[in-house]
């Protein structure tokens, strides 16, 4: 009993100390109950983003009116879609405007843009003789390139259809001033001799199509005619193919 006493008998700064402790401890838990009632409020967050929501809503209204302005503008001067597209300016005459204190003299009048009176050869043109066809700019100009390059050349007008992007829309607008010369021989695949990959290539042939070929020159031998490539690839071949086909 003596023992137990003297172990529950504290000295006047073990008390101290031990009072210490619990006034922190109950400092702690006070802190935390009155945080966990009483969230601190984080409205300034959701004010800043209505705030960036709502200047972004009206950057993209006064993007839309200033485009339906420009719109109206160019419909009411009877400036072609390709010439706005390509960010030509056609004047009547030279002029004059000043930019500060600079003053910028425009150059004479650009040649007009989608002639009416001209006939293009589209397996001989560059780019800058087809974009002086209705609707044709710079990127629709490449685009033509490329694909007769692809192809080997064209053989129908209607292929242009084919082009990235080409619609019939556009494609009427020009359709009766492009020609093919009844001369022109296009670019042939050699279809018994050339490699998987070169023949890969041409738009007319997927994969599967260049497989069952190569592998028919191997077990079988020589595809002849049309008709029998067809038979080897099956009927879902591009029948403009056979413009470029060469079985020698």
């Amino acid at each position: 009993m003596d023992n137990f006493k003297r172990f529950m008998t504290f000295s006047r700064g073990e008390r101290i100390a031990i009072i210490t402790i619990v006034s922190i401890i109950v400092i702690i838990l006070i802190a935390k109950y009155l945080i966990i009632s009483n969230p601190p409020k984080r409205t300034y967050f959701f004010h800043d983003l209505d705030s960036i929501i709502e200047r972004r809503n009206a950057m993209l209204d006064s993007i839309r009116i200033a485009d339906s302005i420009e719109k109206q503008t160019a419909k009411q001067n009877q400036i072609p879609r390709y010439a706005r597209n390509d960010r030509a300016v056609i004047s009547s005459e030279p002029r004059a405007k000043r930019e500060g204190n600079r003053e910028i003299s425009e150059i004479s009048p650009l040649p007009a843009v989608g002639r009416n009176d001209v006939l293009i050869d589209i397996n001989t043109a560059d780019t800058t003789l087809l974009k002086q066809l209705p609707g044709i700019g710079g990127a629709y100009a490449k685009w033509i390139v490329e694909y007769r390059e692809k192809l080997g050349g064209y053989c129908e007008t209607e292929q242009l259809l084919e082009i990235y992007r080409m619609d019939t829309t556009r494609y009427n607008e020009f359709k009766n001033q492009v020609k093919i010369d009844s001369t022109f021989i296009p670019k042939r695949l050699r279809i018994n001799s050339d490699t998987f990959k070169v023949l890969l290539k041409h738009p007319y042939l997927e994969f599967d199509d260049v497989k069952k070929i190569v592998n028919h020159r191997e077990q079988k031998g020589m595809i002849a005619s049309w008709e029998q490539l067809v038979k080897v690839v099956g009927d879902a071949i591009n029948p403009k193919l056979q413009y470029y086909i060469d079985y020698q």
